[in-house]
């Protein structure tokens, strides 16, 4: 696992956490996002889990505040 995979990893499942990195760092420790990413790779899901779309909550959010 490299440093790439974690980063990838939150890109993927929480993108909200990227930046600052203090909060990167906190959501990666807090959820336990190396032991989750060890996880996948033994069950040969951590590719599919990091390439499937999120659904664009934030969005949703956007828009309900313009209308």
């Amino acid at each position: 696992m490299t440093e790439d995979d974690v980063y990838r990893w939150v890109q993927a499942i929480s993108p909200r956490w990227l930046t600052p990195e203090r909060s990167y760092l906190n959501y990666v420790r807090t959820w336990g996002v190396v032991d989750k990413i060890k996880a996948a790779k033994l069950r040969g899901d951590f590719e599919s889990i990091i390439d499937r779309p999120q659904p664009a909550y934030h969005a949703r959010f956007a828009l309900n505040a313009i209308i």
